[in-house]
């Protein structure tokens, strides 16, 4: 199962790389600052969100677990960078240290989110197919209870008007709106065993030529929703749509997300019933 955290990071100017691995984030459930809570960890995506005001004009993974840990991955999109949100996927088994992402931003040098995602073995996982007819569940959206503090997560119970039948249900995506270009989302409930799996995630109210100027060119940033766990299962080669369980008393289940200014995220969720 998929377990996504964040931290706070500060970049520095243009090219010049800001100090990492930065402070957790408000939220997180991270004890040090780019360490995975367990050591079955394998990184398997990280990125960086910036504020509007910056873009990103270079961005930079270290890690001991590398085979150059000096250099690490190091990319430079430059000066005449529009890109707000980055995202690049990883293989990385951990072994030992700090995953260290930093950056440097045009325009000003004001805190940013760094995203590290790491894959677990095990845990209860649903491939998903992008047509699921007469199985998919989509109930209307969930407006968070209160503005997002920048840079930290915040916290919405999935708890539809309507009570939805009882069962089993594996996330297949999510859209998101009324959030400052990208941020990144993640859930959490009891049959999760303490993993938080999640995604990053851009504004489906910007069009298709925002999306490709203000984020990187993935697939995870293009989906309008219902696909991203799809996407990474099959991008991974292993299910990755979490599932949980619906009783008598509601879901259970809890959307977090974190965006670098405040907003309040209006999210759809899009589900099967696998049970």
């Amino acid at each position: 199962m998929l377990d996504l955290h964040a931290n706070v990071i500060t970049p520095g100017a243009v090219l010049v790389l800001g100090v990492g691995p930065g402070v957790i984030a408000a939220m997180d459930g991270q004890s040090v600052a780019g360490v995975p809570i367990s050591p079955e960890a394998t990184l398997v995506g990280w990125g960086m969100l910036s504020i509007t005001a910056d873009t990103i004009a270079r961005y930079r993974l270290q890690s001991q677990d590398q085979v150059d840990p000096i250099n690490g991955v190091d990319v430079a999109p430059g000066a005449t960078s529009v890109v707000k949100a980055v995202w690049r996927w990883e293989n990385l088994k951990y072994k030992s240290g700090q995953r260290i992402i930093q950056a440097g931003t045009n325009t000003g040098v004001v805190a940013g989110t760094s995203l590290l995602l790491d894959l677990y073995p095990g845990g209860s996982c649903h491939m998903g197919k992008e047509r699921t007819p007469g199985l998919l569940v989509t109930t209307p959206s969930i407006t968070f209870p209160a503005a997002l503090v920048a840079n930290a997560w915040g916290a919405a119970p999935y708890a539809p008007a309507t009570p939805m039948p009882a069962g089993r249900y594996a996330i297949l995506g999510a859209a998101v709106s009324a959030i400052t270009n990208a941020g990144a989302i993640r859930f959490v409930h009891a049959d999760f065993k303490g993993l938080k799996p999640g995604f990053p995630i851009c504004n489906i109210n910007l069009t298709g030529a925002a999306v490709a100027d203000l984020c990187s060119k993935d697939p995870i940033f293009s989906s309008e929703g219902e696909t991203q766990f799809i996407y990474m299962g099959d991008l991974l080669g292993t299910p990755c749509c979490p599932v949980f369980t619906v009783g008598n008393a509601g879901t259970g289940l809890q959307i977090e997300m974190i965006d670098t200014v405040a907003s309040t995220p209006v999210v759809t969720l899009f589900l099967v019933k696998v049970g």
